[in-house]
């Protein structure tokens, strides 16, 4: 299916004599602008009266394009639910299938999605494949607050059968862990003092451990960047919970603790997991969840200015918040030329060509 058959799938809410301009018109101009760094609905109006004419190559924009505040209308309009469903099915057809895929799943707030009260500001969740550095789903929630039911409103939609998940401490329940399970997929999550009782049994069975190491699994790297040597040891061994635990905690198999040594400066942080003794892919998952931190929501900030977005209309934040996530995705699936994100951005906003590139694989013939 091509973009804009699923963007026919989108379902909105305008009367229909309203419908003056029409809809998938809209939601490419706003996908378009978005990918070539319009930040907001002044922007997207202005790169719609300059690119019209590119626009017109795939879609026939009728009546020309909206006024700004006819934009921010119709996006605020959109059913979020079937736009993230359309967009990232769209996108994350073409995802490559590794054998056991690793899926991070993690919190971002909306910095600017409220009016008054900060606390009211919106709270994505998204669940990123780290193998292929890409989206795969995002789920709103009022708050901060109301992350850990979004985690298990998303691990509801998602097919997570063979998969690993990786998850930071705030989300180490029993639940979400029964959860996952039930699912048939693996999990690797942080465990700190939330689950006091918990987080002191694996410390301790780790100090038991270290007295005789014969039975402790181990791996060791270390790299040189931004002027500090890093050195991670990650030990892993078979969880032998207290009988109280084990029985709420039924799916632990393994216990691991990361050591981190920066320029002689000791930091260890604890987990469970379903894994078998397995340190090398242990320290993988450890290491690639922050993936989502470092390549989505910093470059979501940086690059594409999320965090400066001013719109406050709960519907078109979400909206637009998808659009932000689905061009990131679109500009990490395209290969043929090699540049950062920020220099793709730029690329699309210059060049008519590349932005063809971006979005169908070729550019249109005339």
């Amino acid at each position: 299916m091509s973009l804009f058959d699923h963007l026919n799938l989108v379902k909105e809410n305008r009367s229909h004599i309203n419908q003056h301009h029409n809809l998938v018109d809209v939601m490419f101009l706003v996908l378009s602008a978005i990918s070539s760094g319009s930040e907001g609905w002044q922007d997207i109006e202005r790169f719609g009266e300059l690119k019209l004419d590119w626009l017109r190559q795939y879609r026939p924009f009728k009546h020309g394009i909206p006024r700004r505040h006819t934009i921010a209308r119709i996006v605020g309009s959109v059913d979020c639910q079937s736009l993230i469903l359309a967009l990232l099915s769209w996108v994350n057809q073409q995802r490559k299938q590794t054998e056991q895929s690793i899926i991070a799943l993690d919190g971002k707030t909306l910095r600017g999605s409220y009016n008054k009260n900060p606390s009211e500001a919106l709270h994505s969740v998204s669940a990123y494949d780290v193998e292929n550095g890409l989206l795969i789903f995002q789920k709103m929630a009022e708050g901060k607050g109301c992350e850990i039911s979004a985690v298990r409103d998303v691990l509801d939609v998602l097919d997570i059968s063979d998969a690993v998940i990786t998850l930071d401490a705030l989300h180490c329940q029993r639940d979400t862990l029964q959860a996952l399970t039930h699912r048939s997929a693996d999990y690797v999550i942080q465990v700190k003092a939330n689950q006091k009782l918990l987080s002191k049994a694996v410390k301790e069975q780790f100090a038991h451990a270290f007295i005789d190491d014969s039975k402790i699994a181990q791996c060791e790297s270390s790299d040189n960047t931004h002027g500090r040597k890093e050195t991670r040891t990650v030990f892993q061994i078979d969880a032998a919970l207290p009988p109280e635990l084990a029985e709420k905690w039924p799916s632990v198999k393994t216990l691991i603790a990361v050591e981190r040594d920066r320029n002689n400066t000791i930091d260890t942080k604890y987990y469970l997991s379903s894994l078998e003794i397995n340190p090398k892919l242990a320290a993988k998952c450890v290491r690639e969840h922050w993936a989502i931190e470092n390549s989505l929501h910093w470059v979501l900030d940086v690059v594409y200015k999320e965090d400066r977005c001013r719109v406050t209309e709960k519907v078109a934040a979400e909206n637009l918040a998808m659009f932000r996530r689905v061009a990131l995705n679109l500009a990490k699936q395209e290969t043929s030329i090699k540049d950062s994100m920020r220099g793709k951005l730029v690329r699309a906003s210059f060049s008519d060509d590349y932005r063809s590139t971006l979005f169908f694989g070729t550019v249109k013939s005339n």
